[in-house]
């Protein structure tokens, strides 16, 4: 894939350590504006191979989605030729994730538990039944997280926390999850997902309501 990144190299050869006192403000589509922003503010503040050599210049990112700089005149007339490259071969944008959650108590069937399980989940409940036999099972927590690929994302929800860095390659993704359930514990996990894929992330015995169970996490990549 395309990344916004590449025509920055011809940036770095061109900034200078001369005094800087020029602002100009430029306008960045918005699904490459973080990318442009991280990318500017990286290379004006640390030039690469050098230890402490102070900065080349700044970068803001406005209220009004306008990226402003403060550098020298060479440094800006670089930027805005960087740009109209970027506007003449726009690159794809980076994709987004949007991953759901739940933490699934199972107990056995004669359990006083309530079940809350939606349908979406009967084709995993079933799954699990093949292995456990048959359960009564309970939602404990469940969320929803939306992130850029290669990017975290994470919700800080009650009683389900949840952070996540995935990499989308076409249809299939990489993961790296840390899921917290309270007061239950924490999971950290790699794993893999096609689009549409439901996946038991792990498993464990816990009780709830004095009652004995196994506590399934589960993940799935919406189509």
């Amino acid at each position: 894939m395309t990344r916004v990144r590449l025509p920055f190299a011809a940036l770095l050869c061109l900034i200078t350590t001369s005094a800087w006192a020029d602002l100009r403000t430029y306008d960045v589509d918005f699904q490459y504006r973080n990318e442009v922003y991280q990318a500017l503010s990286t290379l004006l503040t640390h030039f690469p191979g050098q230890m402490n050599t102070g900065s080349y210049g700044t970068v803001t990112l406005l209220p009004s989605g306008q990226i402003l700089v403060n550098a020298t005149p060479e440094t800006l007339e670089q930027v805005d030729r960087l740009l109209r490259e970027l506007r003449a071969r726009p690159a794809p944008a980076t994709p987004r994730v949007t991953l759901r959650y739940w933490a699934l108590l199972g107990s056995p069937s004669d359990s006083p538990l309530s079940t809350n399980v939606p349908r979406t989940l009967n084709g995993v409940v079933t799954e699990i039944e093949r292995f456990h036999g048959k359960l009564a099972f309970r939602v404990l927590g469940t969320a929803a997280v939306v992130s850029q690929s290669g990017q975290g994302g994470e919700v800080d929800g009650t009683p389900l926390s949840v952070n996540q860095v995935a990499h989308v390659q076409g249809d299939t993704l990489n993961a790296e999850l840390r899921i917290t359930l309270a007061p239950v514990g924490e999971l950290e996990v790699r794993t893999s997902l096609r689009r549409g894929e439901f996946v038991v992330l792990g498993e464990n015995t816990q009780k709830f309501d004095d009652v004995d169970g196994t506590l399934f996490y589960i993940v799935h990549w919406p189509e």
